[in-house]
């Protein structure tokens, strides 16, 4: 007995300081959820869109309330993008909660197979943009999202090598708080299990980018984490051009530079890690194809590539400083795939504060136009996370045993 008493000492310490079962933590939890269907909502009129085009439409938002619908169809039949309803991102992360909550476990390349599949294909739920019950397939979901429920279901490629050959694009990145929250103040872990079941939807800088969120999760749901640590992390665990990236894009962000200014400078950085050829990064403020690449590398596996969104988060929330609505408005004028970048960053800040830094009136308008209480959704998935923080401990001390032997 006594040779396990360090063993004993060891659990019950790190279980007080690491256990995310209380009130603080289901209330991070439950606003990090929240932002990141607020930023998805908010971006979504304006995905895509060039930044003079969004100064132009919308110059004094304030986004103390959603953005509209940008389209004349949705304006007049109230569906679609805008107006608070959330897309394919937050689909994404409900998903990926849902799964949690099914196995109870950590997640590798076999279970997400299996169980992601599940809940995009055979699972009806509400989906806001169309005011009705769908797969969220049929919602429809972007195109490398369905090219890997291709390759699983219908392809039948092994899980570990499904996600090769995917279009490397931004989606993954943006989905991966659940696995944060699950390995809350654990950022390796985090790191490493978004890699292991990442692999059978997509690869290369686009699972790195997953993988970097994820850890950035679990800091900010740790007990002391401030945004300094956050972004500390994400720069710890990245690798190959999504870190070169990284780091150039924090070096470039000044707090004290004017909007434009930093909105050049960063998308300057993106571009230069974009793979495009010499002749088109040599134009001022290129746009980066997306449909006919040809004589680019851009959404190909690379070294030294990576996603925009990735740069651009932890950069906007240095820029922002920890101000919620700087660092939204931030993002919706830089434009591009803003809303996932947003639901990112403002989820990264809400992990860390709470709820007390989002607006009341957008988390009550969230709730109704997508009929998702939040609030419910996380404490239930926090449940999963005691579950599976419980089988942790319990295989923690069978190893402490045998090393006590």
């Amino acid at each position: 007995m006594l040779k396990l008493l360090p063993a004993i000492l060891l659990l019950v310490s790190s279980y007080l300081i690491a256990q995310p079962s209380s009130p603080a933590f289901q209330d991070r939890l439950t606003a990090a959820l929240f932002a990141a269907a607020i930023g998805d909502a908010m971006g979504a009129p304006i995905e895509g869109w060039h930044p003079d085009k969004i100064q132009e439409r919308f110059p004094d938002w304030d986004f103390t309330t959603f953005l509209p619908p940008t389209k004349q169809k949705d304006l007049e039949k109230d569906t679609g993008k805008g107006n608070g309803r959330f897309t394919d991102d937050l689909l994404a992360i409900e998903a990926i909660i849902n799964i949690y909550n099914t196995h109870q476990d950590h997640l590798d390349a076999y279970d997400y197979a299996e169980l992601f599949v599940r809940e995009i294909g055979k699972k009806k739920v509400y989906i806001p943009e169309r005011k009705e019950d769908r797969y969220p397939l049929d919602r429809p979901l972007f195109w490398p999202e369905r090219y890997m429920y291709h390759r699983l279901v219908w392809n039948q490629v092994n899980p570990r090598k499904a996600g090769v050959g995917n279009w490397l694009g931004n989606g993954f990145s943006a989905f991966t708080l659940p696995t944060g929250a699950v390995n809350a103040g654990d950022p390796w872990r985090a790191y490493d299990e978004t890699a292991s079941y990442g692999i059978a939807h997509t690869e290369s800088y686009t699972l790195e980018a997953g993988a970097v969120n994820a850890a950035a999760f679990a800091a900010a749901f740790a007990p002391d984490a401030t945004l300094e640590s956050v972004i500390a992390t994400a720069r710890k665990v990245a690798r190959d051009g999504t870190k070169l990236a990284l780091e150039d894009a924090l070096k470039a962000t000044d707090h004290e530079d004017d909007f434009e200014t930093f909105r050049k400078k960063v998308r300057q950085v993106y571009l230069n890690y974009a793979q495009l050829p010499p002749a088109l990064l040599a134009q001022k403020d290129p746009e980066v194809p997306h449909m006919d690449k040809s004589g680019t590398n851009v959404g190909r596996p690379s070294r030294t590539g990576t996603i925009e969104n990735l740069p651009v988060i932890y950069a906007a929330l240095k820029y922002g400083q920890g101000d919620y609505m700087k660092t939204l408005r931030t993002i919706m004028y830089y434009g591009r795939d803003c809303e996932s970048i947003a639901a990112v960053a403002t989820g990264l800040l809400a992990a860390i504060h709470g709820s007390s830094i989002l607006p009341r009136s957008l988390m009550q308008a969230s709730v109704t136009a997508n009929q998702r209480d939040f609030s419910k959704i996380a404490a239930e998935f926090l449940q999963t996370i005691k579950i599976i923080h419980q089988k942790d401990k319990e295989r923690l001390m069978n190893r402490e045993i045998l090393l006590n032997e």
